[in-house]
């Protein structure tokens, strides 16, 4: 858990009537929700004392659900999934009840996004779950332990090197990891474990985009698809992470970041002479639908080709 206070109040129950929890990453909003359900909920049927709602729910199915009394339990659950996203006017609906809970129901807000300010008298607790780069590596090491699984520090490394700091793709791996069994995992066993005995990585791949490598760019990505040693939404988010570091590079306009690898820095430093900002719009543009079509697509496959051909008209959309 990467809020202190908020684990605390995990160990006590949970005792306050409302919490609002927010980050960037899903994946810690599904953790926290995981483990309220199990603290609330525990034992007492679920079916009667907990409710889940998104941003098409009505104030009144949401009011109703509060103020329902919980059924063998001592309260109820009541979840708000993608607050950020809910209504203005079924915000401004629920704010009586924001200001004034029950004591017998529990209501959990998630959010992508801080409070607004509108919301300042809220009567809720707010509880951040976002991290930095920097505390990456612990976190990565917190995780792993959770899971029965000791990760050294050149096992860390690796794991960065080959995955990239995408909070998601790291827990991925961290879940084949796991499934190895418990125990100690090492850098050698990184680079030797299926999902990461790779050939090329994804920096490779990178590499030969941003020179207009065509012929490598592809052969590259036939070899991971054919050893099975990357999915495609593992192949999206990294491309995604290194083309995010290039454009951060490109915008301090060639200083190196601190935790930037050396090897990293001196592949891509050379390239950004010739990028400017159209083409990172591009190429964040084509990532970003790429995106949409690995969720949506039955060929997610077909749909990294397509994004590899795009990515290689660097200059022709203009």
């Amino acid at each position: 858990m990467l809020n202190n206070q908020l684990l605390r109040e995990f160990e006590k129950g949970l005792p306050g009537p409302i919490y609002y929890i927010w980050s960037g990453e899903s994946c810690f909003l599904e953790d926290a929700l995981s483990r309220a359900v199990g603290i609330v909920i525990a034992s007492h049927p679920s079916d009667f004392n907990y409710d889940t709602f998104h941003p098409s729910a009505t104030p009144q199915e949401i009011s109703n659900s509060i103020e329902t009394l919980p059924f063998m339990a001592p309260r109820r659950l009541v979840v708000l999934k993608d607050f950020h996203l809910f209504p203005a006017p079924t915000v401004k609906a629920l704010m009586p009840y924001f200001k004034g809970p029950v004591e017998t129901a529990c209501l959990v807000v998630l959010s992508q996004k801080a409070p607004s300010s509108s919301l300042s008298d809220a009567g809720w607790k707010v509880y951040q779950l976002n991290i930095q780069e920097r505390d990456i590596p612990a976190w990565l090491k917190q995780a792993a332990a959770e899971k029965g699984v000791r990760l050294t520090d050149d096992a860390v490394d690796n794991l960065l090197e080959y995955v990239g700091y995408e909070i998601g793709l790291l827990i991925m791996e961290l879940e084949k990891l796991a499934s190895m069994g418990s125990g100690t995992i090492s850098g050698k066993d990184i680079l030797s474990s299926t999902s990461m005995m790779r050939e090329f990585t994804t920096f490779d791949l990178i590499d030969s985009l941003i020179a207009g490598q065509k012929a490598k760019a592809f052969r590259i990505l036939k070899t991971m698809f054919s050893r099975n040693a990357y999915e495609a939404p593992v192949i999206l988010g990294t491309l995604n992470w290194h083309y995010r570091q290039f454009y951060s590079l490109w915008l301090n306009k060639g200083k190196r970041p601190v935790k930037m690898k050396e090897r990293t820095y001196r592949t891509l430093v050379r390239y950004l002479p010739s990028f400017d900002e159209k083409d990172f719009y591009f190429i964040f543009r084509n990532l970003h639908e790429a995106d949409l079509g690995v969720k949506s697509s039955g060929r997610p496959e077909l749909v990294i080709e397509v994004l590899l051909v795009r990515l290689l008209q660097k200059g022709a959309w203009r």
